[in-house]
């Protein structure tokens, strides 16, 4: 079969709603969501980072960052200190506590989502996804 472009960011775009309502459901027991948790990740991995930095990171709006950092600071997740004009995250004593507990329950589901691929094929899929974010982090850059 051959897929033209629009089906298969039309497949991609349904594969992503799959995973989000599966990892949503594996978050709903530390009262998370999916956006909250890739920026967690992304302050974990980055700490202590300034909130336009994760915005260029997970390549969404600011003032999403915004609210999901206000939230996540409500919840006890994140901690954010102001030096000038710049606001900077990093993670709370909690968060550090409960971050392995989370990303080992998150990393069981994508395995359990992956199960009937190879390990060949989940690299591909990775270097495909890579390469488009790559691509799209490029053109934003012009």
């Amino acid at each position: 079969m051959l897929y033209t472009q629009e089906d298969v960011l039309g497949q991609l775009s349904k594969v992503s709603r799959l995973v989000k309502r599966e990892i949503d459901a594996t978050l709903l027991p530390y009262s998370l969501h999916t956006g909250q948790w890739a920026l967690i990740k992304a302050v974990a991995l980055l700490q202590p980072v300034s909130q336009v930095q994760l915005a260029d990171y997970l390549i969404i709006e600011k003032p999403a960052v915004t609210k999901t950092v206000s939230r996540l600071e409500t919840l006890g997740f994140i901690t954010r200190i102001k030096e000038g004009r710049t606001h900077f995250v990093s993670l709370t004593p909690l968060a550090i506590e409960r971050f392995d507990q989370i990303d080992a329950a998150v990393q069981e589901t994508h395995q359990r989502l992956l199960t009937s691929f190879s390990l060949t094929d989940q690299q591909q899929l990775g270097e495909w996804m890579t390469h488009l974010l790559t691509l799209h982090r490029q053109e934003e850059s012009l």
